[in-house]
């Protein structure tokens, strides 16, 4: 998130609940069978239990899952699985709380900790989301990793993407996935692809050798792309369908709705941005300009 220049959609930009519900009625329509809620942070969407339920009721969703950073989940966490919550990714990036307060501007660790413990108690499957950075995290790889074991949870790891600001690529900043598995390896010894290595995502899962249940995965956005098997789409909270992160172009489902478009037309441009997914992203060469907290991690 941004230090300044701030800039917050009003209210009335902003999908209503009753808006989600039918636009992801009709991808579900279409194919769909997990749904992520990401952010910026969903927990500070007031009613985001009613919203969970009512997605999850939806025929044919087969998983509502969220990612959060985790600092109300020991408050949500019995309440998010009630209503249909299967699993939470919680945004991870470091175990000592001065380096947390400084990375995330406001972040109190315990807290988040405390979130964790709940989730998985409550039944929830977690994993953990560290963006892999020099000067950051680089010597807490491993310990990252044997955190997230000894809680129950899997870690991940995710390659730093430029984006907003007019951030450039500086692969001198963000640490390769390469890199992330000789440094877990040399603690814990060999790893060796999980099985089913890949998921409903982008993520790609390594077991240790000697002990395949744990597992980590690593989300290589620019070393190591996965782009030729993305199956993802993002809709922002205003209604804004992009078929890749890494561009800023975008077709709106709101205006569309708010317009009085029938399913077909909702249909047709949901078909519209799938068929021109794009190949490949460009980070490196050209970054998107819309920050991370605005399209969704």
């Amino acid at each position: 998130m941004p230090d300044e220049d701030l800039e917050f959609e009003p209210r009335s930009a902003v999908l209503t609940f009753e808006e989600l519900e039918r636009i992801v009625g009709i991808f579900v329509r279409l194919g769909v069978r997990k749904v992520r809620l990401t952010g910026g942070e969903p927990t500070v969407r007031k009613g985001i239990v009613d919203l969970v339920a009512r997605l999850a009721r939806i025929p044919g969703l087969e998983q509502v899952v969220m990612t959060t950073n985790g600092h109300v989940l020991a408050e949500l966490a019995v309440p998010l699985v009630q209503a249909g919550l299967s699993a939470v990714n919680v945004s991870l990036d470091t175990l000592d709380a001065a380096r947390f307060r400084a990375v995330t501007r406001r972040g109190d660790l315990a807290r988040v900790l405390a979130g964790i413990d709940a989730a998985i108690a409550a039944g929830l499957r977690v994993k953990t989301n560290a963006v892999a950075l020099y000067g950051i995290n680089d010597g807490e790889l491993a310990a990252l990793c044997a955190d997230a074991w000894a809680r129950g949870a899997t870690p991940r790891f995710i390659e730093h993407m430029p984006m907003g600001g007019g951030e450039v690529y500086e692969p001198s900043r963000g640490i390769s996935a390469r890199t992330i598995r000789d440094a877990v390896a040399a603690q814990f010894g060999d790893l060796a692809p999980a099985e089913g290595s890949r998921d409903a995502g982008p993520a790609r899962y390594w077991a240790l050798a000697r002990d395949p249940s744990r597992e980590l995965g690593i989300i290589s956005a620019m070393t190591e792309h996965f782009c030729d098997d993305c199956n993802r789409l993002r809709l922002t909270a205003t209604g804004e369908l992009h078929a890749c992160l890494g561009y800023d172009d975008a077709r709106s489902l709101r205006d569309i709705a708010r317009e009085g478009g029938s399913d077909e037309d909702l249909v047709n441009a949901i078909a519209g941005a799938v068929a021109f997914k794009r190949a490949g992203h460009a980070f490196a060469e050209a970054p998107p300009s819309t920050h991370m907290m605005g399209i969704g991690g």
